[in-house]
């Protein structure tokens, strides 16, 4: 489970980004993070892994209450649920063979192969990154998420950048993800994620969460404040 308690988020600028905001999330599900750009969609990715403490509130992720967790602990934490950022953060000068190696200490070469064999980059095993297309490379970085084995997904804007034939093998490579049962929260303005994978929307808006349902009902929804809030969303379903 991935659980917010009343967070409450206040940057260095003094704008209050979370202002008592409340969801639990199963962790074996697909939920897809919708809202208007700075509604503070990403901030709850930092808040699960605690990158980001909150002023308020709690937060609890696989069983742990993840707010007040010491570091070392948080790092145990990470390789359970990796977090992948918008960039890939790949080496440049290390293989991809090599840079899904470094996602943990004493990967076996078999768990590296399998890794990249999920995203289909199997072949590409000992070429640099350099050489790669973006698409690819946020494969990669999937791969190396991968590798740890883990219980749970956090994923910021993956296919964004991206153009149409890179996107849809991420698209893919989620699909399969979630097919094995590991669940995802994925932030992301691209609606054919919404649309193809979801199990669950949640809307950020005000500081709160301004829905939490069904792809259907959000869909279904007629609510003025909702559609404001999701209005540029769906803006770029009706473009695809």
């Amino acid at each position: 489970m991935l659980r917010f308690s009343d967070v409450g988020v206040t940057f260095e600028s003094g704008r209050r980004v979370l202002a008592g905001l409340s969801a639990e999330l199963s962790t074996r599900e697909l939920t897809f993070v919708a809202g208007a750009s700075g509604a503070g969609k990403s901030v709850l990715c930092r808040l699960a892994v605690g990158l980001l403490k909150p002023d308020s509130g709690q937060v609890e992720l696989l069983g742990e209450r993840v707010d007040t967790m010491p570091e070392r602990a948080l790092r145990a934490l990470r390789q359970r649920a990796p977090y992948l950022v918008q960039g890939p953060a790949l080496l440049d000068w290390r293989t991809l063979r090599e840079n899904v190696a470094l996602a943990a200490p004493g990967l076996s070469s078999e768990a590296v192969h399998e890794a990249l064999a999920r995203v289909g980059l199997e072949a590409a095993a000992d070429r640099l990154p350099t050489e790669l297309g973006p698409g690819a490379k946020k494969r990669a970085a999937i791969a190396r998420a991968l590798a740890l084995r883990p219980e749970y997904l956090l994923l910021d804007e993956p296919t964004t950048g991206l153009d149409r034939r890179a996107a849809t093998q991420v698209e893919e490579v989620l699909a399969s993800v979630k097919a094995r049962g590991l669940g995802a929260l994925v932030v992301s303005h691209d609606y054919r994620l919404l649309r193809t994978l979801a199990d669950r929307v949640l809307v950020v808006g005000g500081g709160r969460c301004a829905f939490l349902g069904t792809p259907e009902a959000f869909l279904a929804s007629s609510e003025p404040e909702l559609r404001a809030l999701t209005a540029p969303f769906l803006e770029s379903a009706s473009d695809g």
